[in-house]
């Protein structure tokens, strides 16, 4: 039997057993993350092609309102681009977590912290870099008491106002 293939985005509806198509994202992209906060669907890194067919990175943040099924071009962006990385979301805040750079064609290190708590004033920041680089992780947020993680603060606190911590 032939199956059709999905809507660009689709939800699947339980009590209907059944898929609905979606408003279609405003960028096609692969080995990109998605997180929801608060009803918001953020879609972050991974890649397009351009028109030679190479591979480009993406580095704009798009988000999706499910109650209104639009799609809006964030005006932050990742500080670089990032594919395959895990993600993990706490406290309003989406952490992108190592990839692939296909600019240098290696596994990533870096986590990257999109700050969501003000409306208005959304952030960009580097967290503290990964032990090991590494891509295609599965990610949780687990908090710890602050005396069993001491560089908690690094992940709390973006790394240009820690001084002022």
């Amino acid at each position: 039997t032939h199956t059709p293939s999905l809507p660009q985005s689709s939800t699947h509806t339980h009590s209907l057993d059944q898929w609905l198509a979606r408003s279609p994202m405003l960028q096609r992209r692969v080995y990109h993350v998605m997180a929801a906060v608060r009803r918001q669907l953020y879609v972050l890194g991974g890649n397009d092609l351009d028109y030679n067919n190479d591979r480009i990175l993406v580095r704009h943040i798009d988000s999706y309102s499910m109650d209104l099924d639009q799609w809006t071009r964030c005006s932050f962006s990742l500080l670089t681009g990032q594919n395959e990385s895990g993600v993990a979301v706490h406290d309003d805040r989406i952490y992108v977590v190592g990839g692939y750079s296909i600019w240098t064609n290696e596994p990533l290190a870096c986590i990257q912290v999109l700050d969501l708590s003000t409306e208005g004033k959304e952030e960009v920041f580097y967290g503290p870099t990964l032990p090991f680089a590494s891509n295609g992780i599965a990610t949780c947020f687990l908090p710890a008491p602050y005396f069993t993680c001491p560089n908690l603060q690094t992940l709390q606190v973006p790394h240009h106002r820690i001084g002022a911590v």
